[in-house]
């Protein structure tokens, strides 16, 4: 994957947004049972932390 690095810092900057936005949706659905709806945020969390992690990554 080539990501123009002129987009790095907007890009993470977008998954950082939408980081915080499933954190808070998590948040509300903490304490309570493991529900397909919380196991699919976990998973979408999961796979933007790598994807933050990739772009950060890149030279």
């Amino acid at each position: 994957m080539t990501i123009d690095p002129k987009f790095k810092p907007i890009l993470l900057e977008a998954l950082e947004d939408m980081m915080y936005k499933l954190s808070l949706q998590l948040s509300e659905l903490k304490g309570g049972p493991l529900t397909p709806e919380r196991k699919k945020l976990t998973a979408k969390q999961n796979s933007v932390e790598e994807l933050q992690h990739l772009i950060s990554a890149m030279k």
